[in-house]
Formats: structure tokens, sequence, C-alpha cells
């Protein structure tokens, strides 16, 4: 018996008890059977019943239905409902239709053909492979970035993301995606790219004690590739004499008990020695712990330093060297014209005594100079003729 267009009620007899087997709808309970009239007049009433309810069900569904569409159209992402077995969108909000929609003969057409041309053909086959490996390998999810091309030929940085249905028997049946506009976040991550390898510091980035990541700098003062140093245990570049040094250094950087820069040599790819300076921060790269390093060849000040300390130490030899021939040359002369005069066979003994005195008392006066040689402690100068200074030997003898 056809009730409406949805389907077919029968009528079942369990116990004396009659139901409209579709919906369960009780129709009859008695203790004899009801004639063909009444259960004809009784069908009629569910009838009418069913047909009033049916229409209120469709009214609830369609204004959720609408409520839904405009959920999704408010959306900043665009969604859609691909049916694999038709090629079509049975589903998909403003978003979608304003990216990959095309103009035909003054009408807007949107199929799988027109979505497809507003991928960069470079990008393509990359979408077309990560779709198959997801309905072929069983997955029920996916994700790619592919650049979109604008109508005017510029083009935008998409991240599409989607989900696999499946039927019982485990066929994909449809795809479901959102597709967000990374254009701003693409360009940004590419300035930031751009910043780094133009970079007048090294930058790196470490996981597990290897680097992950180099910029240009940091392979111009190491001297290695970054094809070599990606991988390579960080360790490796840094001087035997300081990789204790190192650890120690950067984990009290990372941990936050240092802030202040440190120095080490490394040895580069030709093994000459460098020194750097070296700063590291802890980091989150690919959603795991990370540390960032940022690394400085200072070489050459080190080189002027070394110069600058080797001539401080040229001018204290040259400023002891005066000094030491300014304290020495007074008693000196006193010891030579003294022994030259007791030479003298002339020379009477009241004379010879006293220059013998003199002798002594100038000969102690160079052995006490000695003595403040020896026990020079810290640099000292004082002021000497026409501005120059020469090297204070009591006062650098003091301690």
């Amino acid at each position: 018996m056809m009730i409406n267009g949805s389907g077919f009620y029968r009528i079942d007899e369990i116990k004396n008890v009659y139901y409209l087997s579709r919906q369960g709808i009780k129709v009859n309970q008695m203790n004899k059977k009801p004639t063909y009239e009444e259960l004809e007049a009784r069908v009629r009433e569910l009838e009418a019943a069913g047909s009033e309810r049916d229409s209120s069900d469709q009214d609830v569904i369609r204004a959720l239905s609408e409520s839904f569409q405009q959920l999704a159209d408010r959306s900043q992402d665009a969604i859609y409902l691909f049916d694999i077995e038709s090629g079509t969108f049975p589903f998909f909000n403003k978003r979608f239709l304003d990216f990959y929609e095309i103009e035909e003969k003054g009408r807007k057409i949107l199929t799988s053909h027109s979505a497809a041309q507003h991928i960069h053909p470079e990008d393509a086959e990359k979408l077309r492979a990560a779709r198959k490996r997801t309905l072929e390998e069983g997955g029920t999810q996916g994700e790619v970035e592919y650049r979109y091309i604008n109508p005017d030929g510029t083009t935008r940085w998409m991240h599409d993301r989607w989900s696999v249905v499946r039927d019982s028997r485990n066929k994909a049946v449809a795809i479901e995606g959102f597709i967000r506009d990374n254009t701003q976040k693409k360009q940004a991550e590419d300035e930031l790219e751009r910043s780094r390898n133009s970079a007048l510091i090294g930058s790196y980035i470490l996981q597990g004690g290897r680097f992950r990541y180099v910029n240009p700098e940091f392979c111009r003062i190491t001297g290695y590739t970054k094809k070599e140093l990606i991988g390579m245990p960080s360790l490796n570049l840094v001087h035997a004499d300081y990789r204790e040094h190192v650890q120690k250094n950067a984990l009290l950087m990372l941990t936050g008990q240092r802030t202040t820069p440190y120095e080490f040599r490394v040895v580069d790819s030709a093994g000459r020695v460098k020194w750097v300076m070296e700063t590291v921060t802890s980091v989150k790269h690919a959603g795991l712990r990370a540390a960032l390093g940022y690394f400085m060849d200072i070489t050459k000040q080190k080189q002027i330093e070394k110069e600058q300390r080797d001539k401080e130490k040229l001018r204290a030899i040259l400023e002891m060297s005066g000094a030491v021939s300014h304290e020495l040359n007074s008693p000196l002369q006193v010891v030579l014209t003294g022994i030259e005069k007791l030479g003298d066979p002339n020379l009477k003994d009241p004379l010879k005594e006293k220059l013998i005195a003199l002798i002594s008392k100038n000969t102690l006066r160079m052995i006490e100079l000695s003595a403040k040689i020896q026990s020079i402690s810290q640099y000292a100068a004082k002021d000497y003729v026409d501005g120059q200074k020469i090297f204070d030997f009591d006062a650098a003898a003091k301690q």
C-alpha cells in the first residue's frame, strides 16, 4: 500500500497487534481482527499525520541546511565536498566558489576541471600525488601546499587539508576539505629566510646535537657546504681543546643561567683554526625541541687583540730598556771612573779609600736595581724627558 513518495507501509500482525512496519506505528489492538474498511480508514489518518510530520521535518532540515551554509560561507577557509564517482562538488562554500570557479561564455562554472586550472602547473603533480597516496594507501587524511594562480596571473600559496570518506567496504567515496590562503604566512617565511641568508652572522638549528639548518654565512665561516653540514654532529667543528667549554656554556645559555656570548675556536674544512663568538637559545623546529645558534667569526678581532698585546709588550720592553739604561748609567759611570783612578800609582791612600767606598756604594745600587727587576709584578711607568715615559722599577716592584 503506497502511503507517500518515501516508501511503503506494510501491515503486520503480531499477537493481535497491528503495526505499520516502516515506522513501527501501532494501528489497532483488539481481541478481533479489524475489517478492511477500518484498516483503510486508519491508514488514511496516519497518511495525513505522516504528511504533516514530513512537511515539518523538511522545514527543520531546510532551516538547518541554510544555517550551516551561512556558517560555511562566513568561514575564511574554502570548504568543499568532492564526490569521487561523479567527479563533482555536492557541497562548497562561497570562499571555495570565489577561488575555483571560471567564467565561460558569460557563465560562472565550478567543476573539477575549473578548479585544476587555478593550480600552478609546477605544483599540480604534487597535489595529485598527495591525493593518490591518501586514497590508495587506505589513509583518512592528507595535506599539501601549492601555488594558486589568480585570474590576473599572480600567485598565492594555498594549504589544502582533507579527510577521506569511506563506505562500509573501506572504499573511498568522497573527499572533505578545507583550503586556507597561506600567502601572507609564506611571504613572511620567505622574508625571514632571505634575511637569514643575507645576514652577516652565521645561524644554525640543532636537533639531537646535529645540524638541521644552516645559513650561507655559517657555510662561509666553516668552509663546508650546506649538504655537508646537514646531519653533521655540531661538535665536529669545535677545536678539541674547546669542546667541553662549548658544551658547558651552551647548556648554561639554554637553561637561562648565562646571557652573554661565549668564545671558542673551530676548525674549518681546510683545517684552519678560527675564533668564533656564539649565542644559543631554545626553540621549536618541525614541532620538536631544538637549539637556534648565532655564530660570528671574530678571528680578525682576535688577531688585532694579539697585535695590540704584542705592541704593549714591546712598549713595556722598550720602556724597561730605557729605564735600565737610565738607572744603571750613573752608578756604572761612577764605578768605571773609580776603577780607572784607582790604577794611578801616585794616588794617596785617603783618596783611595774614598774611591773604594764610592765604587762599593754604586755597585750596591746596581745590585739593588737587579733585585727590583727580578721582583717586578706589574706594569708601571713614569714621565721622562721630552714627554716620553720609562719603566718605574720602584712602583712595579711594590707588592
